[in-house]
């Protein structure tokens, strides 16, 4: 019970206001890296002359053939 103890101090809106932040930091990490990761597939794209094999039914992930023998799936963000 001595955990208990250690919280009983702790106003409630700070936790609320840590998750909220923290909810704030990755909104702004995932706009600041994803176009980074788009250009580093269109660039793995290229150097490993990828096709297209298609749309998956019912979802959106397309499946790429690449000369390294395996199908890489990428999700397409509707637009």
């Amino acid at each position: 019970m001595r955990g208990c103890i250690m919280f009983k101090n702790i106003q409630p809106w700070k936790p609320i206001f840590a998750g909220l932040t923290l909810a704030a930091g990755s909104v702004v990490y995932l706009l600041a890296f994803a176009p980074e990761a788009d250009e580093e597939w269109e660039a793995f794209k290229t150097a490993h002359h990828c096709h297209s094999v298609g749309q998956q039914a019912g979802n959106n992930q397309g499946g790429w053939r690449c000369d390294d023998g395996e199908i890489h799936y990428r999700w397409r963000q509707q637009k």
